[in-house]
Parts: C-alpha cells; sequence; structure tokens
C-alpha cells in the first residue's frame, strides 16, 4: 500500500483502519468453527454419515442391495432412494435464493429448474450424490458400508461441451426439463435474449468501425478452507442443526419445507465460517435433508461433512462468449452486443443467475448510454459438476470480454481505451462522464505508470524467441451492490439494548464468513450512538446465529452487509435515544424536548452548565435496559453505483509462454469506506482468486470417461505466496448513495477486472489476443506462433 485512505468526511470510527474485533477470539482459538460443535466431546453418542458418489458422469441404479452395509458392525443405519421418507422428498433445487431473501418452496427463484432428487436414482456427474447414505459410530465404517452395497448400474452416455450437448442427438441430461439440454428461458424475461434495445443491427450497418472478440471463461471452484458440514439432532419432535451455512434463516426455511416441519418445530444454529466465496448462495444442499432424516431414524446425533476431495462440489459457471461492438470514428459507441453459452453442469441452480441476472443488472448501471444493445443467453446442461455461484457471479465472466472488447475497438480507432471507456459507459442517472468511473480509471492509470508504460498502437515490434516483454493493461466495471439494488431483502432487522451502566447489546446477526462485516456492525453502532459515548469494547456483540433467539439475518452476501445494517442501526439509535430522553425526563421531572444529550451527558437546554452523566441517571431508575428492535427495508433512492478497475503490468516470456503478472493495482469507490482494514484485506485477498483463475487454476475432465482428473489442492493449482504479485490497493469516496453513508459494497467484485486486465496486458506486451482463461504457457505460445505465420 503506497498511499493509506483518506476519509472524504472523519467520523469517529467509520472510516478509520482498526484491528478487526474478532481478531483476539480467532488468534486465540476461541471462535468457534464446524469441527468446534461438530464432535464427539460436545455430542458423545454422534454419528458419521457418508453418501454414495456417482463413479459414473450419466448413469442409474438398476439394482440395489444393502443387506451387507446393514450387517456392518458400526452401522446404525441406512437409507436408500426406496426408503418412503426419501421418495416422498419433492423435487428441489439448491439455488432457492442466492441468499438475499428467504423464500419458500414456491417461492424459489428458478421453480421451473428443479433438477434435484434427494438421494434419487440417477446421476448426472462423476462425484454425483445419489442412492445411498449410512450413518455409523465412524467414518471409516460408514465409507466401509458403501463400499459394501451391491449395485447393478445402468451406464448411460455423456456429454461434457456445451456446443456438443445443444446438438440434435446429443446425450440428454434432464429432458423433463430441457429436452434438447438448454435451459427454457422465462417467458416473462424476453426468452434467450434478454435484452433488447435500440435497432442493433442497423445500428452495426451504419457504424462506421465495427470489431468482434470473443472469450471463455473455465470452471475454477471457491476452495474454502472449511468444508461443508453440518450437525443434526432431531429429538422430542424439534429438529436442530449446526451448520456452516451463512444463511441460518433460510436454511431453516429449506428443511422446514422440504420435511413438512413447522418453522418453530426446526432451529438452525451458524458460527463461524471460514470462507464461502459464493459456495453458500446454493445453501438448500440435499445433505441437509438425509442428515436430518438419519438423525430421526436414529434418535442421535448425525454429522455430515465434505471430504476436501467432495468439497469440489460446484464451480464458476463456465461461458463462452461472443461480443461486438459498433462506434463512429469519434470514439462514441453505437451499439454492442453479447451472446454467451453457459455450462451449467449437471443441475441448473444459479446458472441462469449467471447468464442473465448479473448481466442485465451491468447493463442498467454501465451501458445505459449505448443507444443499441443485445444481450443473448443460453444455459446447457451437461454431464460435468453444478456450475453455480462463485464469488463476482456473471460478473467477473462478462468482463472478461468487456475488457477485452473495449481494448480491440479502442486499438481499432487508434484511442487510449481509458479514453473510450470514459466518454461511453456509466449509468442512467447521470451523464458522461461518470465522476466515478473517470476517478478510479485516473487513479489506477497514475499508479501503474499508464502514461510511461503503454504502447501505442502500431508500436509494437514482434516478440522475439527468449524475450521478455512488459506491458500494461486494465478492465473497469460497476460496483456491487449499492442499497437500492438489494431490495429484495426486504426488511433488514437490527437491535440495541442499554445498559444501565453505560453498555450495549448489540443484535444485527449476520454468519461472520471472514469478511470483518461484524466489525462493520459494531463500529457502525458505536457511531450511531455517539450521543450515548460509547466505544466499541463496551458493545456486546454475538458471532453466533441462532433462528429461535435470533433476529432475521442478514445474508453475506452481494457485499452489502457492512453498510445495510449500519444504515439500520442509524435509524435504531434514533428510537433509542428518543426513548433514554423520555426515561431521563420522567427521572428529572421535565419533557424530553427540554433534554440535551451528548457522548453520555446530559443537561437541561435551559442550563447547559449543568451537566450530569447519563449513567448516573439510569443507575437511580429501575435499572431496566432500555432497548429498541428495527425493521427497515433497504432504501429505494435510485442512485446508480461507484465504479471500480484493475491495472496489471505482466511479463511475458516469448520462449517459454509463461505470463508472470509483476502487478496489480486494485481500485474502487465505495461511496463511503466502513472499514478501510476490511476493504483492503478484500482487495488484496480477492486478487488470490483471480490471480489463480487468470494464470492456473482449471478443473480437468478425462475427455473419455467424463472423470475429473485433478480434484486436490496439488493438480488444481491454487497460487502460493510465491505466486503473487505487488498488489496496490486504492479506495475512493467519489460516489455517493443513500442513506447516512451512502456505500456500496466491494468484496464481490475485487477480482472480477483481472482476468481481463492480465489479457490485455498480455497483448500490449507481446501483440497477441489470449482469450481463454487460464493462460498458460501452451496458450501463449500456440498464440504467437498463430501470429507468427505468414
Amino acid at each position: 500500500m503506497s498511499k493509506p485512505f483518506t476519509p472524504r468526511v472523519a467520523r469517529r470510527f467509520i472510516g478509520k483502519y482498526q484491528p478487526r474485533l474478532d481478531a483476539l477470539e480467532k488468534a486465540r482459538g476461541r471462535a468457534v468453527y464446524a469441527d468446534d460443535f461438530a464432535n464427539k466431546t460436545r455430542f458423545p453418542d454422534m454419528l458419521y454419515a457418508k453418501v454414495l458418489h456417482s463413479p459414473y458422469p450419466h448413469a442409474r441404479i438398476k439394482r440395489l442391495d444393502v443387506s451387507a452395509a446393514k450387517a456392518l458392525p458400526g452401522v446404525a443405519a441406512v437409507l436408500t432412494y426406496q426408503d418412503p421418507e426419501v421418495a416422498a422428498l419433492k423435487p428441489t433445487s439448491a439455488g432457492w435464493t442466492d441468499g438475499v431473501d428467504t423464500v419458500s418452496y414456491e417461492r424459489m427463484m428458478w421453480k421451473r429448474f428443479r433438477d434435484r432428487r434427494v438421494l434419487g436414482d440417477t446421476a448426472h456427474w462423476v462425484g454425483d450424490d445419489l442412492g445411498v447414505v449410512v450413518a455409523a459410530e465412524t467414518e471409516e465404517a460408514a465409507e466401509e458400508a458403501l463400499r459394501l452395497a451391491d449395485i447393478e448400474w445402468e451406464v448411460r452416455d455423456f456429454v461434457l461441451d456445451p456446443v456438443k450437448a445443444m446438438q440434435p442427438g446429443a446425450p440428454l441430461v434432464h429432458p423433463e426439463v430441457a429436452p434438447d439440454n438448454v435451459l427454457p428461458p422465462d417467458p416473462v424475461g424476453g426468452g434467450n435474449v434478454f435484452l433488447d434495445k435500440g435497432d442493433v443491427g442497423a445500428a452495426f450497418s451504419s457504424a462506421e468501425v465495427v470489431v468482434e472478440a470473443d472469450a471463455a471463461y473455465h470452471n475454477a471452484t471457491q476452495c474454502s478452507l472449511d468444508n461443508w458440514c453440518c450437525l443434526v439432532v432431531w429429538k422430542d419432535g424439534k429438529l436442530t442443526c449446526w451448520s456452516n451455512s451463512y444463511e441460518a434463516d433460510q436454511s431453516r426455511m429449506h428443511i422446514s419445507q422440504m420435511l413438512g416441519l413447522p418453522l418453530h418445530q426446526v432451529r438452525v444454529i451458524s458460527p463461524f465460517v471460514g470462507g464461502q466465496f459464493g459456495r453458500g448462495d446454493t445453501g438448500e444442499q440435499p445433505f441437509f435433508l438425509f442428515t436430518a432424516l438419519l438423525a430421526k431414524r436414529t434418535g442421535r446425533p448425525v454429522k455430515f461433512k465434505h471430504t476436501r476431495r467432495e468439497s469440489f462440489h460446484d464451480s464458476r459457471q463456465p461461458a463462452i462468449y461472443h461480443a461486438k461492438a459498433g462506434a463512429r470514428k469519434d470514439g462514441t459507441i453505437t451499439a454492442l452486443q453479447f451472446k454467451s453459452v453457459g455450462n451449467a453442469g449437471a443441475y441448473s441452480d444459479h446458472s441462469m443467475f449467471a447468464l442473465k441476472f448479473a448481466p442485465a443488472e451491468v447493463a442498467e448501471v454501465a451501458f445505459a448510454h449505448i443507444p443499441n444493445l443485445r444481450m443473448e443467453s443460453y444455459g446447457v446442461y451437461t454431464n460435468m459438476l453444478p456450475a453455480c455461484m462463485m464469488r463476482g457471479v456473471g460478473n467477473s465472466q462478462l468482463n472478461l470480454i468487456l475488457g477485452i472488447l473495449v481494448d480491440v475497438l479502442a486499438e481499432k480507432l487508434r484511442l487510449d481505451p481509458l479514453d473510450l471507456v470514459v466518454g461511453n459507459f456509466g449509468h442512467q442517472w447521470a451523464a458522461p462522464p461518470d465522476k466515478s468511473l473517470k476517478a478510479v480509471l485516473a487513479e489506477g492509470a497514475l499508479r501503474i505508470g499508464w502514461s510511461e508504460k503503454r504502447r501505442r498502437p502500431g508500436g509494437r515490434p514482434a516478440a522475439k524467441a527468449g524475450e521478455l516483454r512488459r506491458g500494461v493493461g486494465f478492465s473497469f466495471h460497476p460496483g456491487w451492490h449499492a442499497e437500492w439494488q438489494e431490495a429484495r431483502r426486504g426488511q433488514i432487522q437490527v437491535g440495541i439494548k442499554l445498559n444501565p451502566d453505560g453498555t450495549v447489546m448489540l443484535e444485527a446477526p449476520t454468519v461472520e464468513i471472514g469478511t470483518g462485516s461484524n466489525t462493520c456492525n459494531v463500529l457502525g453502532c458505536a457511531e450511531a450512538l455517539a450521543f450515548l459515548g460509547v466505544t466499541p469494547d463496551r458493545i456486546q456483540f454475538s458471532n453466533v446465529v441462532d433462528t429461535e433467539t435470533c433476529l432475521k439475518d442478514t445474508v453475506q452476501t452481494d457485499s452489502a452487509v457492512s453498510f445495510l445494517q449500519s444504515e439500520a442501526l442509524t435509524v435504531a439509535a434514533g428510537e433509542l435515544k428518543a426513548k433514554v430522553l423520555a426515561v431521563a425526563a420522567r427521572k428529572l421531572e421535565t419533557r424530553p424536548e427540554e433534554l440535551e444529550l451528548s457522548d453520555g451527558w446530559l443537561s437541561v437546554k435551559a442550563a447547559p452548565a449543568e451537566r450530569r452523566r447519563l449513567t448516573d441517571v439510569l443507575w437511580n431508575g429501575d435499572l431496566v435496559p432500555i432497548g429498541v428492535t428495527v425493521s427497515r427495508p433497504p432504501s429505494s433512492e435510485r442512485t446508480g453505483v461507484p465504479f471500480q478497475a484493475n491495472f496489471a503490468e505482466v511479463e511475458v516470456d516469448a520462449a517459454t509462454g509463461k505470463v508472470r503478472i509483476v502487478k496489480l493495482v486494485i481500485v474502487n469507490d465505495c461511496g463511503t469506506v466502513m472499514y478501510p482494514t476490511g476493504a483492503e484485506a478484500q482487495q488484496i485477498g480477492g486478487q488470490c482468486m483471480s490471480v489463480g483463475e487468470t494464470l492456473t487454476e482449471e478443473i480437468i475432465y478425462d475427455p473419455a470417461t467424463g472423470i475429473p482428473l485433478n480434484f486436490n489442492w496439488i493438480d488444481y493449482q491454487i497460487p502460493t505466496m510465491a505466486d503473487i504479485p505487488d498488489i496496490e490497493p486504492a479506495l475512493l469516496e467519489v460516489w455517493r448513495g443513500a442513506g447516512e453513508y451512502g456505500a456500496c459494497g466491494i468484496g464481490e467484485g475485487v477480482l472480477t477486472c483481472t482476468p481481463a486486465a492480465v489479457a490485455n496486458a498480455v497483448y500490449d506486451a507481446v501483440g497477441v489476443r489470449l482469450s481463454g482463461i487460464p493462460f498458460k504457457p501452451e496458450k501463449v505460445l500456440a498464440a504467437l506462433a498463430s501470429e507468427a505465420r505468414p
């Protein structure tokens, strides 16, 4: 970090660097994670659950005999697809909600894609859960019981490539949902062409310059350190589930709806989560249900947890994009067109969120000034692992093609791509140039040395063998999310209780996943309670979300919790102040409006010099804590969004094809930076994911068998510290949204622009376009060889 962040408005706690408030708890090993609650010490009679995984990419169980498994010593229960309680479960999806809101079965986001059967008899990818689940005294006994299951398989044809899956005669993955493997479009949402503004065909015909580009985003996985886990106790008609799901209330709804239990008979408890990166957005996982059924059958606590291999459970939505841009010679973009084919894998879940929902949002807040725009997308079933949610969902895939397309167009127009972007992109609530976009690009360009390092069009000699060449590139994207984009959440609930000694009990339920949002809540509470003189160390906050004792949780998706609950806390603080003044007025025999309360001191307005501590007044009262609870929807005021940009400097070895990222500059306009220590940690930490996706990470399949070959952390190449370049974070406050803070999240999008920035930097260095990540040496060498051919 070459220059620390300076807030535009000085506040007591918000916007200041400080340690995380849960840092000591974690450093001492006192933070409770999955294995801390689900163990034999806490539950001596706990059983372990293991589920059958398909060895084939597409197969059905024709015959099943589990008698040997049931007879194995240590086995307590075996459930199969033939058992009535399993067969009675409704078809479902793991994508009822993206975590933003709590929804019932009938209101799930993608109810036309109910393609999952809990412990069904048919597998759709190698590793699919199906058929049989065992509860045993040890994990080893459960695994051995599965091996003893006598299964006759009907092995079916499979398909891995989404383009091939769209062709007539391709093996059908879910014919009951998609008779041609293409996920049926929403008839209300405009079909596969989900955005069609102006006349794109005519605009391209009249454009003075037209360019096209292609990009392919692969299926990286989240690599969360904290594997999926749950422990279920079903006793006296009540089900209690401890889980590292980060959406406790939605998990309760899912279990209640699928098992036919009233909500008050389902309790979900979620402690700390060791990172989730979008994994938890597909939170309606079948394992919650079969673990619960095992707990009911055995009358004992049952634990289910993924192994490291099993944690390769879903991935980012792979997408193949083709894009086209038309412009006038002066640099005015007159038309944009995007077409994508997404590999949904074995189950749809949130595929269409990535392919349509997220790109449509980008169009609203970034492409508003492009008069002609068409966006078209196809989600396609294949027999690969499900492609669901991952940090930057849908945005990263779109940004790769957008960043490359803008660079191609700028070169054709012989313009600096920075000028092209500033002149054309922004949201509809402000005319270009967008102040936020202009600011993040200027800051990033300054810090990367753009004007000194960027080659001009035509100034790039061909790379020579053995030569190390450097180049710079960038990409930009709208921020994710502002408050008005969170309307689907409904009511945000918070509570504040003031004790007579001036300490505060804060209730702002949200599962801490490592982002520091809980610290933001405490800081926001202290900021809002300035009239009490409260400091963060005098605020009690629980890091455990319990649906039986807590208010409705606010799920840490869309990077919005850091400010959403703090906005609600400003309202709660106002109500608390009114209550405090009413209590004090009764004690002092005056009216509330005659009192002044500042920094914990009370005075009568008519005699301001005669002050007394509020706590002295409260201690002489009835000693009943003063509390308020607020339910507040996010502000619907449409303020647009701020922008972000990533700049990259790379070094390319023309002999080996190796791309080394020398430096990354990550610039985010946040509106208000709630907690700069945490924000910069997101900017820096997010690059571990972006560098991996850009250069090394890739799930590889054997095309002959459909078997994934690198479901481990050795062959699936996550970057090490040695692979991480110099990273310079930059936080700005230019745009401003609604409310007390007018903030926007950044954690979701800090990695979004890196792949395109690196692609453009590679082109700047050696003059070849790379469109499909990861940019491995063999791809670079192939591109250089192709460019060298006459």
